[in-house]
């Protein structure tokens, strides 16, 4: 008996219909939720990144209030300021009518002793109303008091909920308790609920200190001569907007120029305003998040088209019975219903396995991608699961639509009345299935130039020369504490214990100190360069400084291409020298002889004559040009922030633990962190590019898997319905290869199409977004052509791949089938 109700009725009737229809056929229930479930579910995982990051509020009091001070010089090397300085910042402070109150805040690191093993903890300084401009309640305790944020203020500390719970076990029970940082003992005054996040500095920040006038990586006479190391985040005042807040800025910096015309900060020019601190944040991530977010809409299109194609064929292989039933009188409307209540049907079931794997997949983003991300707040909110919910009902109906407008067009009672083979006849019965295959194709094309280019930049990037030979070698960081190493006696007694001891060991050829390690830079300084253009101090040219040990070259086999490296003579009674790179001898002293000429830096007293020229290092990351370096001995300007590196010819892994054991022995409380071998020190430095390769990648090979057997299906289908056709052709003395010819024109016509298509509107994307997607490639242009040939050529190998399969089956039929 046939229910002629069924299918127009979107109730619980109808559901329990489409269900045992869908368990008659379980292998394309199963293969249509799969294939749902993977492009949902990945979709899922990209909104849920993009959801904490872009479109979540941050767990502040209106956050939309909060503004960051930024800056421009126009046409100079560094355009963009995001960090300002301390006396700058107390000019400000209880000045401004724009901001209800304004903080400053910097990123620091301290040495924790007396918690187990030494370690450095990633930490921050802010002003005593930091968290108060915030809008933070703490879980337990307090924030910081004026009087705490004034010079000899008490040491008290706030610790992130996580920090405190590993310490003290219950978070609350931190309160009051005492942790030593940097050998000075500091009370516990507050701890931070779970949900606090302030990812202007990176990581998550576990400690957080008063009086950032005492930040521990500069001098306190670098921070009173204007430093720009200090972000200025506010509260605007009710009326107030971010272009009022930045133009008393403005204004404020005008006066400041007057009152301190010798400071760094003050000799610059700078054009200052405002910006919305969440905007900010997100500014990096944008563009890498909403090109994985276009990619996963088109793998989740290309999977729509799929299963279009799917019940298409379906739909048409049950013409007869829809005939049938709609002779016993159920409408036609009812028939169309049914389909799309099945499509809507899957689409749900996928959409609630495709919420599974995406939270999966969240999980892994956030404990296996960039650093970025490891703190990121994945939790499945009602903005993701309506999310999931929207895509999972819109994929249904889309892919429901193609089967549903093919059967309103197809008279039903014509169709009772044929017989046989004339039911499934006609020339334009796979038309839609084929355009179905060439927008998969078109789609595929486009994320595979993508991908492409992405590979290729990467590629580009991992190839490049860094001007060191990272081969063998062994860096870890030894951040020396400021209270402990105050002084540079303590700093070169240091220097001078550790450095023969490291050397010493077996298995090690050369070690060295330095401040800093090429491609990671630490220390930029203005310099004057002897023959050049007298300057004030912000319009000098900020270079790369480090200081090193005389075998540091050796060490990293950095080429000396004139003059001698630095030996024992070179120390604190010695003549003031430097080494500089190839690029500064380049820009400041072209077709000249750089040797003896003098150096100024900043507002060091005297001058520094070159003695030697060493080749170029990537000094500012992979991606970026070599810039100017200047390179001191180690024993004439000491810092705290030390770098060991050790070449050997062992496997340097093998070094790790004897290494610690001498440090050991030099100072037992002081931790060894950040340990790389020289390769993963440059992996490390292309994690972001490597992990947005790889997602889109990853969803290319989904997109181009799909419409393979979406052309793979439409093959096998076309030649199942002219089977008797091939019979006759074979009858009349066709060879086997002429019907293989006749299948693989077919499918080749539809890859080449869909090819030409993808091809164009890649290249037209890349043309209009080329722009914004130019800062995520290194050396490649958005519109290179060598992408665009790969992708076509793989599309036609494996689309030939995959026609071949049902060619193969009509090459099979015989004269014979006609009988």
């Amino acid at each position: 008996m046939v229910n002629s109700n069924v299918g127009g009725e979107w109730n619980l009737r109808a559901l329990t219909y489409t269900l045992r229809l869908l368990g008659r056929s379980p292998g394309f229930a199963a293969s249509a939720i799969a294939i749902l479930a993977l492009s949902i579910g990945a979709n899922t995982a990209i909104f849920t990144v993009v959801n904490a990051l872009l479109l979540r509020s941050l767990p502040y009091a209106e956050p939309e209030r909060l503004a960051v001070a930024l800056g421009t010089e126009p046409g100079h090397e560094r355009d963009f300021w995001n960090t300002f300085s301390y006396p700058f910042f107390r000019q400000l402070r209880g000045q401004t009518q724009s901001f209800s109150s304004l903080s400053a805040c910097v990123f620091e690191t301290f040495n924790m002793t007396g918690h187990g093993e030494p370690e450095q903890v990633t930490s921050a300084r802010a002003t005593a109303n930091f968290f108060e401009v915030l809008g933070v309640k703490m879980l337990a305790g307090r924030g910081f008091e004026d009087k705490e944020d004034q010079p000899g203020g008490d040491a008290v500390a706030v610790l992130s909920h996580p920090f405190a719970a590993r310490l003290f076990g219950d978070a609350r029970q931190a309160v009051g308790q005492t942790i030593t940082l940097d050998t000075r003992v500091t009370r516990v005054v507050g701890v931070l609920p779970p949900s606090f996040v302030f990812s202007w500095f990176g990581p998550r920040r576990d400690i957080w200190a008063p009086r950032v006038f005492e930040f521990n990586a500069v001098t306190p006479k670098r921070i009173e001569i204007g430093g720009p190391y200090f972000t200025y985040i506010g509260r605007l005042s009710a009326g107030s907007s971010f272009a009022s807040a930045g133009a008393e800025l403005q204004t404020a910096y005008a006066q400041y120029r007057r009152d301190k015309p010798t400071n760094y900060d003050a000799s610059l020019n700078l054009q200052l305003r405002t910006a919305n601190l969440q905007e900010r944040l997100v500014a990096d991530l944008r563009p890498a998040l909403l090109i994985l977010s276009a990619a996963v809409g088109f793998v989740l299109l290309i999977a729509c088209a799929n299963l279009a194609s799917l019940m298409l064929s379906r739909a048409l292989d049950q013409q007869k019975e829809l005939a049938v039933r709609s002779a016993l009188g159920a409408p036609r409307r009812a028939l169309i219903g049914q389909m799309l209540w099945e499509s809507v049907v899957l689409a749900l079931l996928g959409g609630a396995f495709g919420l599974l794997l995406g939270y999966a997949a969240t999980r892994g983003l956030a404990a296996y991608g960039p650093e970025s991300l490891q703190y990121l707040d994945t939790r499945l909110d009602l903005r993701v699961l309506l999310f999931t919910l929207a895509i999972s009902a819109a994929s249904g109906i889309l892919f429901g639509l193609a089967p549903a407008v093919r059967m309103a067009r197809i008279d039903l009672n014509t169709m009772l009345r044929e017989e046989g083979r004339g039911s499934t006849g006609g020339p334009n019965r796979n038309r839609a299935r084929g355009a179905l295959v060439i927008l998969q194709v078109a789609l595929s094309v486009v994320l595979l130039t993508g991908s492409g280019l992405l590979i290729q930049s990467f590629v580009r990037l991992a190839r490049t020369p860094p001007g060191f030979d990272p081969k063998g070698v062994l860096t870890l960081q030894l951040p020396l504490p400021s209270a402990k190493y105050a002084k540079p006696e303590q700093l070169i007694a240091f220097y001078q214990n550790a450095l023969p001891r490291v050397s010493n060991l077996t298995g090690v050829e050369a070690a060295a100190i330095s401040t800093a390690l090429p491609v990671v830079p630490t220390h930029f300084t203005p310099a004057h360069f002897e023959g050049q253009p007298e300057e004030i101090l912000g319009r000098q040219p900020l270079i790369n400084l480090l200081q090193v040990s005389p075998s540091y070259p050796k060490v990293m086999r950095i080429p000396l291409l004139s003059g001698r490296v630095f030996d024992v003579h070179d120390d604190e009674t010695g003549l003031k020298v430097a080494l500089v790179n190839q690029t500064t001898v380049r820009q400041f002293w072209p077709n000249q002889n750089p040797l003896g000429k003098k150096i100024r830096l900043g507002t060091l007293p005297g001058t520094y004559d070159v003695v030697g020229v060493l080749g170029d290092t990537k000094n500012r990351g992979l991606s970026a040009e070599t810039s100017p370096e200047v390179m001191l001995p180690y024993l004439q300007m000491p810092t705290p922030g030390l770098t060991l590196s050790v070449r050997t010819a062992l496997n340097p892994n093998q070094l790790i633990r004897a290494l610690r054991q001498e440090l050991a022995r030099v100072d037992s409380d002081q931790p060894v962190i950040e340990v790389k071998t020289g390769e993963e020190l440059l992996q490390s430095l292309g994690a972001q590019p490597r992990f947005t390769m790889l997602l889109l990648s990853a969803f290319s090979a989904v997109a181009l898997l799909l419409a393979l057997v979406g052309l793979y299906g439409l093959m096998a289908y076309w030649v199942a319905q002219r089977t008797h056709e091939f019979g006759v052709r074979v009858a009349l003395g066709a060879a086997a290869r002429d019907v293989l010819g006749l299948v693989l024109r077919r499918a080749m016509v539809l890859v080449i199409v869909g090819i030409a298509l993808g091809a164009g509107a890649a290249l037209l994307l890349a043309r209009l977004l080329s722009a914004y997607v130019s800062t995520m490639l290194y050396r490649t242009s958005a519109v290179e052509p060598g992408p665009v040939v790969l992708s076509a050529l793989l599309f036609v190998i494996t689309g030939a791949v995959a026609s071949y399969l049902p060619a193969r089956k009509a090459m099979r039929v015989g004269p014979g089938f006609l009988r």
